[in-house]
């Protein structure tokens, strides 16, 4: 996919960094407008004042219970900087420490530029020993430092402990908001996007060793389902106006599709019954994704995922997952989905994994997601599709009313969704580079790959130059994981028998005007017998009973209608098939009114077969099959 829009630029430390995005990073717009560069005066805190110039050296002082000291390079200060230190005890970051399962051993410490402008150096912060958790040793102690462009804490990964003086000194990629934190020992339950994340921090667990698995575990939970069990292929009310069929080169077993329900949207539902995600390509005319298709059932990753897709007029389901999407009344005749068990999808995915670890705001406000995707969905240019939903996107963001301002220490939910969506434009724009064919191991290298170099992207507005590398290198094992687990579904990957491939779904409307004109109207013959069906499906049968000449006596009472023995219905015709109601008969015992039958067509043989249940040749002698004018065959008996 080109870059539509440009680029879009990004404040670091006062400078830019330009990221390519299409037009659906203008969220990114926003979230900015929201922020500021820490460093540029504009915050004035009330606390002790050092000073700093362009030669480097030592500043320290305290703020509260804790003393703060910032070793400064040559090179890391203009002249005549100072610095201000200041608690901040009424910020909360618990929402951030549940989320990334770490203990905090002091209050937030506001390092703030009131003069001047400082870029480098390494921070040292005290912490308080007793806080610490049973069994934490000193290499599981660690800085957090805030990033207000990306509404998240990170870790300090070169962090390292003085236990003696109870010091922890690390690097600083800019200077906003520090705290101390421990990883406790133990077996951990998370919580991330919906998700349960489970991590084991031992005695040899270092913060990098730490940090490095929580992405890898959550990469691979959210791309993979490999041993879950697809739900099941659902239909409540099955749809008789259009019908779907699916195959694919895998097994026709593994993706299933039905359509639910018969008013002027209708439902595909659709269950991937393999372990990738499958990316349908942009959805033809009448077909849509809706607010229910978007929300689904889904946890907070299946909302951003089918958000982010939402805006490229596409559709994923998620491995051994359910989704759908809605065909209105501009699908006419048939139409054709084609899905691909994507690499695009997967890295995708694996960036998730990798962003919404820190982003614990974006992480777990579902709800927030679900108001963005609704008001996206009920905008008039997300009608147009394509850059009209972009642009119901970014309406959508600037009008939530629950998006608040941004506030320092705090996530900001609209920052951290514009740099989700930053980052899924740049796996669009890599798309080239992601393997779509070969082995499954090729495809999940390159995904992950694609995956590190956006995150890298996104996450360089963190001004780091080791700490993101450091982070994102652990996507390296997500392969591994995977493929480990390959092993157990050899019947769709057998010794590299099959590729990932492609699904196919047929949507077909049933015209039911077409059909019965086609199939039923005109009149049908019979011996001793006659159906006539006009245009409506309005229809009669007529009969010539067998007599009695012995006894008139017990000939049918028909036999002396005006118009001999008939019954007259009403013919209805859906892609289930068709059926005769009865609307009036003068030979009850024969057929009553209201009875339903039901009717066929044989179009081969210019024939209709009715009532197969009953015969009304008396004594059960011939059929009810009925000639056309272009059958070349004997109908009745």
């Amino acid at each position: 996919m080109k870059n539509v829009a440009g680029s879009i630029r990004f404040q670091r430390n006062c400078g830019t960094l330009r990221i390519p995005t299409t037009i659906v990073a203008l969220f990114v717009t926003f979230s900015l407008a929201l922020s500021a560069c820490s460093s540029n005066g504009s915050h004035q805190p009330k606390g002790p004042t050092a000073a700093v110039g362009s030669k480097g050296g030592t500043i320290s002082g305290e703020a509260g219970a804790e003393s703060i000291t910032i070793t400064v390079p040559p090179g890391g200060a203009d002249d005549n900087t100072e610095v201000t230190f200041q608690e901040r005890h009424q910020l909360s970051t618990d929402a951030a420490d549940a989320q990334l399962g770490i203990v905090r051993l002091g209050v937030p410490v506001d390092v703030t530029t009131t003069r001047g402008h400082l870029a480098q150096g390494r921070v040292t912060l005290s912490y308080n020993p007793k806080q610490l958790p049973p069994g934490t040793t000193t290499s599981q102690i660690g800085i957090l430092v805030f990033d207000p462009k990306l509404g998240a804490w990170f870790p300090l990964i070169d962090s390292r402990v003085d236990g003696a003086s109870h010091r922890v000194t690390g690097t600083a990629p800019h200077f906003s908001l520090f705290e101390t934190f421990a990883i406790a020992p133990g077996k951990r339950l998370l919580h991330i996007a919906g998700r349960g994340i489970q991590v084991i921090v031992d005695a040899a667990t270092s913060i990098l060793d730490y940090f490095q698995k929580l992405i890898a575990v959550t990469a691979s939970v959210i791309v993979e389902d490999l041993f879950a069990v697809p739900p099941e292929l659902k239909c409540d009310k099955p749809s008789r106006v259009v019908t779907a069929s699916t195959h694919t080169a895998i097994g026709d077993d593994l993706f299933h599709a039905c359509t639910d329900g018969d008013g002027k949207d209708i439902t595909l539902n659709m269950v991937n019954g393999v372990a990738y995600p499958v990316r349908l390509d942009r959805l033809p005319q009448g077909v849509t994704v809706s607010i229910k298709d978007a929300l689904g059932s889904g946890d907070t990753v299946s909302v951003i995922r089918n958000l982010y897709y939402m805006t490229q007029g596409q559709k994923v389901i998620a491995g051994a997952k359910q989704g759908s999407v809605t065909v209105n009344d501009k699908m006419t005749s048939t139409v054709n989905l084609h899905g691909h068990m994507d690499g695009t999808a997967v890295a995708f995915d694996m960036l998730l994994g990798t962003l919404l670890a820190f982003m614990p705001a974006l992480s777990a406000d579902k709800s927030w997601l679900e108001g963005i995707v609704q008001n996206i969905a009920e905008s008039q240019t997300s009608k147009a599709g394509g850059s009209g939903l972009a642009k119901a996107a970014q309406t959508a963001t600037h009008t939530a009313t629950s998006t608040p301002a941004t506030s320092g220490g705090q996530p900001d939910r609209a920052a951290e969704l514009g740099n989700v969506l930053a980052a899924g434009d740049c796996i669009l724009d890599s798309k080239d580079a992601i393997a779509s064919d070969g082995p499954p191991s090729d495809r999940f290298k390159s995904a992950v790959k694609a995956a590190q170099t956006c995150g890298k992207l996104v996450l360089s507005q963190f001004n780091a130059t080791d700490l993101i590398p450091a982070l994102l290198d652990s996507l390296k094992l997500v392969p591994e994981i995977v493929q480990a687990q390959l092993a157990g579904i050899s019947n769709v990957f057998t010794g590299g028998k099959y590729k990932l491939t492609s699904v196919y779904i047929d949507l077909t409307r049933f015209d039911a005007a077409a059909a019965l004109k086609s199939n039923f109207q005109g009149e049908w013959y019979a011996h001793r017998r006659l159906i006539e069906i006009d245009a409506n499906g309005v229809g009669t049968l007529s009969w010539s009973p067998f007599r009695n000449y012995d006894d008139p006596s017990r000939d049918p009472a028909c036999v002396k209608a005006q118009h001999g023995c008939e019954m007259s219905f009403q013919l209805t015709v859906t892609s289930a098939g068709a059926a005769a109601r009865v609307t009036a008969s003068n030979s009850p015992q024969e057929w009553r009114v209201g009875q339903v039958v039901g009717v066929l067509s044989k179009p081969s043989t210019d024939t209709i077969i009715f009532d197969t249940a009953n015969n009304i040749d008396e004594f059960g002698v011939g059929t009810n099959e009925f000639c056309g004018p272009h059958s070349n065959q004997q109908c009745g008996a």
